[in-house]
């Protein structure tokens, strides 16, 4: 017995002793890189998890923003350098602000691709398919995606989107009906530009006539919502461990589990009846993003119709959260500011002139509505950062050595908010982005950049500026808290409004 106890113990020191030298040898392999130093105690092999880890619970107990690509960003801002390292047991991240090694690693998408897809926290939460392992979002980038991509690129090109003109327009006015009754009370615009928006997915994307906007309540929005929150709690660093765990967050897991088969049940639905209306009719095809997406999905047997939900998902899900955060936050910037607001309802209202809704070609005379949606984007990225991986080979990109198989993060926020960038960088500023001034590439990338940039990048703009022309032509927005200066935002599975965004409109005669 007593030699049983003396070779368990043995057997741990040395297994002890392993990963510790294991992990010296790895991490000796980014001695070129500067880093926060790691007192040597017995927490060394946890690296700066200790240090994070208390600054996040220091801040959820004040509920303030918690996000993990900031923390870490501020640990590493004292050493000045603009590519550091953290290291985690058997994990070590870079981050990098230099834009020589932002501009490579966004470009060069074959060579740093992202984290596996069935290692990313997108893919399943709490044993739920939420993107799936094969999806255009949370593939590596191999060649699944890369034929995906070719596939649905059309479906966002301009003679498509040119159709979708008269859809949004006719959107964007159920929400004037809505917003005009009202009555002057203070209402919540991100809340309603989350069903403007769903719905302008719904029928743009996939053909489906729904009455988002006016439902009341909506449980194909509600079930969006339920999915964003649950992943989104799912993902916060002391949560994520604590999810796979059958006995934790069982509330939570339920939700989520009944918002996803809701959601996926309707789209399944909806996906074989336009799969055997394809089959059947091939003369009929709708042309639509979901069209694009079975066409990205036929080039392998081995891919099933959940593969293709995961598309239609990340569409549906992903199209609605980010444009509904963006419209909601330029209405709070331009209501901040009365000589910012008047110049573009004079746009506005130039651009409309007689007419009762805008035409395709008459959004590029929109100039100054789209500085004011770019700037809000480079003040309010709905993804702060994106990450990558290294190749199974060692890389030097301007000059530094970057090792094999580590972590990038590109923290696009972060660089978005440099003042050697931008000047006054947290001053909302749309004229930054006016014809003529020079943006340095990769320094505004709030879609991400290179080849893997959000494909739905021009219908997003498309929407924001029809919704956001529809409203500032038929109504005034009030500021009902006028000494608030600071939008305090809330990292969830995008980063957002914590409070909602709240205004008052009066209806124009």
């Amino acid at each position: 017995m007593v030699l049983a106890v003396i070779g368990i113990l043995t057997c741990s020191f040395c297994y002890i002793i392993y990963i510790h030298l294991m992990e010296y040898l790895n991490r000796k392999r980014f001695k070129h890189i500067k880093t926060v130093p790691i007192p040597l105690t017995f927490k060394w092999y946890l690296g700066h998890s200790a240090m994070i880890g208390k600054k996040i619970i220091e801040k959820e107990k004040k509920n303030l923003h918690a996000d993990f690509v900031d923390i870490v960003k501020g640990l590493l801002d004292e050493l000045q350098e603009e590519t550091t390292v953290t290291f985690f047991p058997r994990l070590n991240i870079i981050f990098t602000v230099s834009i020589p090694i932002v501009s490579k690693v966004f470009s060069d998408h074959k060579t740093f691709l992202k984290i596996n897809s069935k290692e990313s926290p997108l893919c399943t939460v709490g044993g739920v398919r939420v993107f799936g392992p094969n999806g255009i979002l949370t593939e590596a980038g191999t060649e699944v995606w890369y034929h995906k991509r070719r596939m649905m690129d059309p479906a966002f090109q301009k003679k498509y989107l040119k159709c979708l003109t008269g859809d949004m327009n006719r959107i964007a006015k159920k929400m004037n009906t809505l917003l005009g009754q009202t009555k002057c009370n203070t209402i919540d615009i991100y809340d309603v530009m989350n069903k403007v928006a769903l719905e302008i997915v719904c029928k743009c994307g996939f053909s489906l006539d729904l009455d988002v906007v006016r439902d009341e309540p909506s449980p194909l929005n509600d079930a969006a919502q339920t999915i964003l929150h649950v992943t989104a709690q799912s993902m916060k660093p002391l949560a994520r461990y604590q999810f796979m765990m059958p006995w934790n967050f069982r509330a939570e897991k339920r939700k989520l589990k009944e918002a996803a088969n809701l959601l996926r049940g309707e789209m399944r639905t909806i996906l074989e009846k336009r799969i055997e209306n394809n089959r059947k009719y091939p003369e009929s095809t709708v042309n639509d993003i979901l069209d694009h997406i079975i066409e990205g999905n036929k080039f392998s047997n081995k891919i099933c119709i959940d593969d293709i939900l995961d598309d239609f998902f990340v569409f549906l899900i992903a199209g609605m959260e980010t444009t509904a955060i963006t419209m909601s936050l330029v209405v709070w910037e331009v209501m901040k500011n009365l000589q910012i607001k008047e110049k573009l309802i004079k746009e506005v209202n130039d651009v409309y002139g007689d007419k009762t809704e805008l035409d395709y070609e008459d959004l590029s005379r929109l100039v100054y509505l789209e500085q004011c949606i770019k700037e809000c984007l480079r003040l309010h990225p709905p993804a702060n950062a994106s990450r990558r991986v290294c190749p199974k080979t060692d890389v030097v990109v301007d000059g530094i050595l970057l090792p094999s198989g580590s972590s990038i993060i590109l923290p696009t926020a972060s660089i978005q908010h440099m003042e050697k960038h931008w000047p006054k960088p947290d001053q909302y500023d749309p004229d930054r982005f006016a014809p003529g001034n020079k943006i340095v590439p990769f320094t505004f990338a709030p879609f991400t950049a290179g080849p893997r940039q959000c494909i739905g990048k021009n219908f997003a703009y498309m929407e924001a500026k029809i919704v956001l022309a529809e409203l500032y032509r038929n109504f005034h927005i009030i500021d009902p808290y006028p000494e608030e200066r600071v939008m305090e935002k809330v990292q969830a599975l995008t980063t957002k409004p914590r409070d909602g965004v709240f205004i008052q409109v009066e209806e124009l005669s």
